[in-house]
């Protein structure tokens, strides 16, 4: 009787345990794709924070958030949104994101004012939803792919569709798109049906586009990234070395960095509601090594970065001074590390911190929004001075943070930007019919419910992910609550399958490419069959087929 009793109040403390742990998890209202990056640049990129009327120079890594707008003058960008998918920017083009993935949903949205874009995707999830709308029409892309869009002389929309397959909305009816087929549309109107591509030799846009992924997806004779990091492994490859590091394994070192770098100290502090401050790093292998994994240091190798395929806006713990606020990067065991006399504690564990770690780097106050924080930063030789000073944890507040901006359209493609009360609203896209003059056509996202939701900043300060994906409702049977009641209710134990390592490289026995030449001619896809039949809880739609 005293042992069940035992045993009962063992499942109560337990349970208790998990479900503090779970709400802990799910305080981090952000994806890893919440943020999208500039991953490349070949010319003047302007863009427009979400929460600001005026444009700033874009650089290569910095974060997109929903609600941003990207503007190329007389250069090339290429935008990152994930899983080996990119959107790349011709000359002269602009873009909005009005929706990116969240907690709530996987949904990327964006608005094409100008230009021409492409959209490479390498892989493409059920459950994500990709779509595209410019002023004529309305896409929605079903499978992974290579896709085209232009807008000519603001008078008509031309789409492509090289590979994949995607759903074009119009004014009365949409229509499916296969592989090497093409669509004009003016105002909502298809000039005429699918036409089929003849062979297309392609632009310099469509030639670099294809060079890129030619690059990017390389295969390495030796790989040691998981593969959730796969889209990072020609970067460090290139811009550092590999080394085994017992108990991490393989680990990289940075080349040609100074004697007095280390982690999050070139670079600048951003703020967004989504996630708080996120780190901006100058280094162009930054946004892997910055936003995933730990950095150790040890007299051989100096700083060496251990991978991990959890996203944080910065793995760092903040602390306070005076008139100074400072911050170091957090170990692999979820600790701030400390360099004292060469050597390293990755366990350190303490409510202050010692002023003349190394790993540190201290700004005054007023500088911390600073443009080049290792400028700003104060030197070796300073923090020297402060060996008998302690920093206290702290994390710096976020005052005046500016509202959302509203988008109000003028005459023809011009734009008002003003401040909204508390969301954003993307008045500017054209009006379809009511769904009461046309029950087949397809009704759109609100765009008024586009939206920047503000949450608590802040980040888990532990390597083990506790919760793999958000959901709401409430949990099954196969909840670790109900495994850890049946465990100690029957007395029997029940296998849960672990996670295989994340750092176990994956190798091939030579180094080729995977990018083959974009042709138009079709290709058999497995999940074309299932795309087709999914059916969009939004509203029903009639999908005209080209007739062979």
């Amino acid at each position: 009787m005293r042992r069940k009793k035992m045993r009962k109040s063992l499942v109560i403390v337990l349970s208790l345990f998990l479900f503090f742990s779970i709400v802990s998890a799910e305080e981090s209202r952000y994806t890893e794709h919440s943020l999208a990056r500039l991953s490349f640049l070949t010319g003047n990129t302007f863009i427009q924070k979400a929460g600001d009327l005026a444009y700033e120079e874009g650089i290569v890594n910095m974060p997109i958030a929903e609600g941003d707008r990207i503007n190329t003058t007389e250069g090339r960008a290429e935008i990152y949104i994930g899983n080996g998918n990119y959107i790349r920017l011709d000359t002269h083009t602009k873009i909005d994101f009005t929706a990116l993935p969240s907690v709530e949903n996987d949904l990327i949205q964006i608005k094409l004012w100008t230009g021409n874009i492409i959209i490479s995707l390498e892989s493409l999830y059920e459950e994500n939803n990709i779509e595209l709308h410019t002023p004529d029409i309305s896409i929605y892309i079903l499978d992974r792919g290579f896709y085209r869009v232009n807008i000519n002389d603001s008078t008509n929309t031309e789409y492509f569709v090289y590979e994949g397959v995607s759903e074009a909305a119009g004014e009365s009816e949409s229509i499916l798109l296969k592989d090497g087929q093409k669509l004009e549309a003016t105002r909502g109107y298809y000039a005429e049906y699918p036409l089929e591509l003849m062979a297309f030799s392609g632009d310099s846009f469509y030639e670099w586009s294809v060079e890129r992924d030619s690059l990017l997806r390389q295969h390495f004779a030796k790989r040691y990234l998981s593969e959730e990091l796969d889209d990072f492994e020609y970067e460090l490859n290139t811009y550092g070395n590999w080394n085994y590091v017992p108990p991490y394994g393989y680990v990289w070192v940075p080349v040609g960095i100074s004697p007095h770098w280390r982690p999050y100290y070139n670079g600048r502090w951003l703020w967004y509601p989504i996630c708080g401050w996120t780190w901006l790093p100058y280094e162009p292998w930054g946004w892997v090594t910055f936003h995933y994994g730990r950095w150790h240091w040890s007299i051989q190798l100096g700083w060496y970065w251990i991978p991990h395929s959890r996203w944080g806006p910065a793995w760092v713990r903040w602390y306070h001074w005076n008139d100074y606020w400072a911050w170091t990067p957090l170990s692999y065991y979820g600790y701030p590390g400390v360099i004292i006399n060469n050597i390293y504690y990755p366990n350190y564990n303490n409510g202050s911190y010692p002023g003349n770690s190394g790993a540190l780097t201290v700004v005054h106050k007023d500088k911390l929004r600073a443009k080049n924080l290792s400028e700003a930063a104060l030197t070796q030789v300073s923090l020297k001075k402060l060996e008998t000073t302690r920093f206290y944890r702290s994390v710096p507040a976020v005052k005046n943070f500016p509202k959302p901006i509203s988008i109000e359209k003028l005459d023809g493609r011009n734009v008002l930007l003003h401040h909204s009360t508390d969301k954003i609203s993307i008045n500017g896209s054209r009006t379809l019919k009511s769904p009461s003059e046309d029950k087949n056509l397809r009704i759109l996202r609100d765009p008024d419910q586009t939206r920047i939701v503000n949450r608590t900043f802040g980040y888990p300060s532990s390597l083990r992910k506790i919760t793999e994906k958000y959901t709401t409702g409430s949990k099954d049977s196969k909840s670790i609550v109900g495994r850890a009641i049946r465990y100690f209710s029957s007395g029997k134990s029940q296998y849960m399958r672990s996670q295989s390592n994340p750092y176990k490289g994956k190798s091939t026995s030579k180094v080729t490419s995977s990018t083959a030449k974009r042709t138009t001619s079709s290709v058999s896809r497995q999940k074309t069959s299932s795309s087709q039949g999914k059916k969009r809880s939004t509203s029903t739609r009639t999908v005209k087929k080209k007739k062979k």
